[in-house]
């Protein structure tokens, strides 16, 4: 009984992009309400942060230019 050959081909899949992700690149189009609270909540908690207000616009700040 003679082997029996095989073909197997590579299949090559991009990653899906993430909508909103940022690493160091261009912000997202839109920043929402949701995503400047997270940001200051994440302010708060780091122990660097200040008021409630502070937080929300140094929050603003960075996620419009991007950081």
């Amino acid at each position: 009984m003679a082997a029996k050959e095989t073909k197997t081909q590579a299949v090559v899949t991009e990653k899906p992009t993430t909508r909103g992700a940022t690493s160091g690149r261009l912000p997202p189009s839109e920043i929402t309400k949701e995503m400047i609270a997270e940001r200051a909540y994440h302010i708060s908690q780091s122990g660097e942060g200040g008021t409630d207000e502070e937080n929300w616009h140094q929050a603003e700040a960075e996620l419009r230019q991007g950081s």
